[in-house]
This record gives C-alpha cells, structure tokens and sequence, in this order.
C-alpha cells in the first residue's frame, strides 16, 4: 500500500472505537498519499476527509485533435426541440458540462466517486474533476459542484437526464442537502443523438459516437473501459494502489472533453445551410426529419433537395420529401419523389404513387403500384395486416373503376 502501519494497541485506556478510528485515520493519510505520488493534482482546504481535485485548461478557440469546444452558436432548431428559451442570450461562461463515475449504474446507494466538470472561463475551457479519496469525503464534493451551478444555467451531459441527475438527487438527498438541479436549462446530448445519428451507427453511445463521427480512438493502455470502473474503485480502496484509478481520471477526461466537442458539432452541424459545405459525418436525412418536427418544413425540404443534387440519393430521403410536395400542394413534384423512390422498391413509395395516380385518374398504374405493394407485402415474414387491408380495398376500388371506364368507352359502340 506504499508503506507498512500497524496501529498500536498497547494504551490499556484506549477503546474498541478509539482503535478503529486511528486505524481509518491512517488508512485514508494513505490512500490520500498513494493518490498524490501517481495523480497531479491537489486537495480542498478541509480538515477531514477533503476531496481530490484536478484542473486542466485548454484555450477555447482552439481545436483539441480537430475538434472545436465550443459551437459558433445554438441553433434555433436545436433550442426549440430542446425546449430551451430560444430568446435567452447563452455565453460559454453559461455552459457546464457534467460526467459521473460511480460505484454503479443503479441510482439508489450508487456512490458518485468522481465529478467531473467542464466549463468555459476566460476564453478557456477547463476540465476539472472531483475525485473522493475514500468514501467519507463526498459530502465535501458538492460545495463546488453547487457553487459551478449557481453560476451557469446551462447543463450538457451525455445520458444525464436518465443517469447522473438522479444519481447525483440521490446523494443529495442522502446528505440532505439543497441544490435544485432541475432549475438548469439542460441539454442531454443522447438524445438529440440518437436521432441524428440512429439509422447510421451501431450505438449511440458515447464512444461509439466518438469513434465514427468525432474520430477520436481512445488509447487502451491509459483508458479503462466503463464497466471496470466501479471495480476498479473499490479495488483503491481495499488495497491503496492508485496506478488504475489514474485510467479513471483519464476516461472521465476524455468524456467530458468529447461531450463539449460533440456538443459543438452537433450545434454546428444543425445550422443550415452548413458554412462550409455538407459534412459527410452527418445524416441530413435525420437532421432534415429534426426539423421537420420543429415545424420548418421549408428547410427540411431545401436539406432534402440539396441531399439529392449532391447524389445522396436514398429511398427514403425521396419518400419524405414526396410527402414535404404533397403537404404543400406541388403534386408533380411529389410524384416525381415518389416514382423514383418506388422504383427502388419503397412500398410506402409506391402507395402514395398509388394514391396520386389515382386522384389523376390514371387508374391503370395505380392498379399495378398497388398490386406490387401488395405483393411484397404479403411476402414479408411480418406483414402489416393493416396495410395488407388497405391495398385489397384500394385494387378493388381501382378494379371497379377500370371496369366502369371500360364500359363507358364500349357503350356506344353496343347502342349502335
């Protein structure tokens, strides 16, 4: 454990409790001593039980491997799906960046052994981390993380709203001590992940995410994988070798400067038209469907068309931008959409080909659209019943109405 203590027994006048006090006295003195010899950093100011803390800066306008830390602004878009004041003027100096490491992924009796925080200062961005050298300091880590708070009033987290506000709530409250930190605007990067990237990665996890769209491949003989980090903990506290708890200082390192830089791209990225150029790291048929959801149907269309005039042709894309024409009235152009889309065999395409085919009166391609939907439909191993239901009444209307044509063509012919 770096060195040998026993502590001593002889006094007749010392207790069981007096005894098991010097004895965790001196076990924390190492583990305190331990931590410093391999971790550069320093302790708080209190008399017990102080916590460890590491502060690192970067200049803010730089990149850190490419990547800025902080966006050239926050969309609207992003706000509004957010649901963040959109008429809030934000600065960095606003924004703190949250990443826990704890004992555990449950909420209840998972112990937060480490905060880590990111925040913009004096056109820096710092990261700094609040690390307990034994369990009994964590009532002294919340005096800074209150006190970052009460100063930004804007949070970024990666799957924070689901994991480090409830652990952190529970601890508080464990503690019973107030901080509120719901009353921060709060933007959880996983989310607005998922749906920009969904369809296009094999995750969205934080270093899947880091991995396929920042780039960035974290280094195996420093890093530590998340699921060895509880262990690892108590590992330290068992035996006082701090050699792995420095992987943990560089894995929630990494975290919390790859969530501002994700936080940056994904502002930046969401700004359209794009400042220089389309990102090939961005799925812009999902950033098209963002805002669509945000009711700005004309830039979804406009992000669609520029998709499609850069050869990003994708079912899909032309299904949704069919339906963006459709919406607006501009029934050519939306079968134009859709025609090509059906061609690459998009039945829902094809159904709305259908439909347009038949509003015209152009009864003899609707009937052939539908009957090849109801094809590949019926030869799904799931099929949708409903839709299955749908077709059949449509190629019987459309059958119908082919014979009724057919009949007032022939007629006159029979009168003579």
């Amino acid at each position: 454990m770096g060195r040998n203590f026993r502590p001593s027994l002889c006094g007749c006048h010392m207790d069981m409790n007096d005894d098991r006090d010097m004895y965790a006295g001196e076990l924390k003195e190492l583990l305190r001593e331990n931590l410093s010899r391999i971790i550069a950093g320093e302790y708080s100011a209190h008399k017990t039980d102080p916590i460890f803390i590491t502060r690192e800066s970067y200049p803010n306008k730089t990149r850190i491997d490419n990547l800025p830390l902080y966006p050239q602004e926050i969309p609207q878009v992003i706000l509004s799906w957010a649901k963040l004041d959109p008429k809030l003027k934000r600065a960095p100096e606003d924004v703190l960046v949250l990443d826990l490491e704890t004992t555990g992924l449950g909420r209840g009796g998972t112990l937060a052994f480490m905060i880590g925080l990111g925040y913009y200062e004096g056109g820096e961005f710092f990261v700094e981390q609040l690390f307990l050298p034994d369990p009994d300091a964590e009532e002294h880590s919340f005096e800074r993380l209150q006190e970052l708070c009460e100063s930004h009033s804007l949070l970024i987290t990666f799957n924070g709203k689901s994991f480090d506000l409830p652990v952190l709530e529970s601890r508080l409250l464990y503690h019973q001590i107030w901080l509120d930190l719901r009353k921060m605007e709060h933007l959880d990067l996983l989310h607005i992940a998922r749906r920009l990237w969904k369809r296009k990665l094999p995750s969205c996890a934080l270093e899947t995410i880091e991995y396929y769209v920042l780039g960035q491949i974290r280094d195996q003989e420093l890093d530590i994988e998340g699921g060895d980090i509880p262990q690892t903990y108590y590992h330290y506290l068992m035996t006082g070798e701090a050699d792995l708890i420095k992987r943990i200082f560089v894995h929630n390192h990494h975290d919390i400067l790859h969530t501002a830089a994700l936080f940056a791209l994904i502002c930046d990225s969401c700004v359209y038209p794009p400042v220089s150029g389309m990102d090939p790291r961005i799925d812009y048929h999902a950033l098209a469907r963002l805002y669509l959801s945000q009711n700005q149907a004309h830039i979804a269309r406009q992000i669609l068309i520029d998709m499609l005039a850069q050869g990003m042709v994708t079912p899909d894309a032309l299904y949704e931008l069919g339906l963006i024409y459709k919406r607006d009235k501009q029934y050519s152009e939306a079968l134009d959409s859709f025609q090509i889309a059906a061609d690459l065999q998009h039945p829902l395409a094809m159904v709305e080909c259908a439909k347009l085919y038949e509003k015209m009166k152009h009864y003899d391609p609707a009937l052939n659209l539908s009957k090849r939907v109801l094809s590949l439909e019926e030869g799904r191993y799931k099929p949708n019943a409903r839709l299955i239901s749908e077709l059949e009444k449509r190629i019987f209307r459309l059958e119908k109405k082919i014979a009724k044509s057919l009949q007032s063509l022939t007629s006159p012919q029979e009168k003579e």
